[in-house]
């Protein structure tokens, strides 16, 4: 039964997604608690560990390809930048509501999370066009 659950790729998307919003929020959560850098700056980093994280569990396990392909690489370097300014721009509009640094964090990731993932889903990831042969 766990095999035919882990055999769907919406599955291993979803855990992938969950796993590298760990590693982001983590890091992000920890660089604030233990330094001195802006919330933005964690922001920031945090993101970017979850996405090296992400991109490279997507290719190996969610859709199983053998190396990292170029074009999705750049597809996906551009819904991180989308995905990035979305999050950045949430966290520096909650930010002025004087919400917890947690809570900015959380609500930010959220909105860019459903960024992420529309644009992984139809534009990153999407399967191949079936041949018209």
């Amino acid at each position: 039964m766990i095999q035919r659950l882990f055999a769907s790729s919406l599955v291993r998307f979803g855990l992938v997604a969950v796993a590298g919003l760990c590693v982001d929020l983590g890091t992000a959560w920890a660089l604030r608690s233990l330094t001195t850098i802006p919330l933005t700056l964690a922001a920031f980093l945090g993101f970017v560990a979850g996405a090296i994280f992400n991109y490279l569990l997507h290719e190996r396990w969610t859709f199983g390809t053998k190396a990292a392909s170029a074009k999705r690489g750049s597809l996906y370097l551009l819904a991180l930048l989308a995905t990035l300014a979305t999050r950045l721009g949430a966290v520096a509009l909650l930010e002025r509501y004087g919400l917890p640094d947690l809570g900015v964090l959380i609500l930010a990731t959220g909105v860019s999370f459903i960024v992420n993932y529309v644009l992984s889903r139809f534009l990153v990831f999407r399967p191949a066009p079936e041949s018209l042969l």
